[in-house]
């Protein structure tokens, strides 16, 4: 079974770490879905456009599900809130991650981002809170 604490955790390594997490705990197979113009990425080209990204300074999740794929894999999806300084507007964004669970470590295999004014939907209207078994956002 997943340890979501650590999945959670590894999460907001990929968002506030550079190149060196992404390829420690990136499955070899690994699919990441950005908005356009960065588009759909494998490994390879994920590691390539992070060498001199600049990361994120801070971020928040809210909105936060999981869900257990059977015995070796796991789903996060959250509303995520990110700055990279104090004086730049934040990036909002519904997102998914998926991990497989290799050996005794948790590879992320695909990660999607849905940028909340792309989708015409503020975080705070997420159409899950709405749902009766998930708590609705305050």
């Amino acid at each position: 079974m997943p340890t979501f604490d650590a999945l959670w955790t590894l999460e907001r390594r990929f968002w506030l770490e550079g190149a060196a997490t992404y390829a420690a705990h990136m499955a070899p197979d690994a699919c990441l879905v950005f908005p356009w113009p960065t588009g759909v990425l494998d490994r390879d080209a994920t590691l390539s456009a992070l060498q001199d990204a600049p990361r994120w300074r801070d971020v928040a999740f809210d909105a936060r599900r999981q869900v257990t794929l059977g015995e070796d894999g796991a789903l996060l999806t959250y509303a995520a809130r990110a700055r990279q300084d104090e004086d730049s507007d934040s990036y909002e964004a519904l997102c998914t991650s998926a991990y497989r669970r290799t050996g005794d470590a948790w590879q992320l295999v695909l990660h999607q981002q849905t940028p909340s004014d792309m989708a015409d939907v503020r975080i705070e209207a997420v159409a899950i809170a709405s749902t009766p078994s998930i708590p609705s956002i305050p």
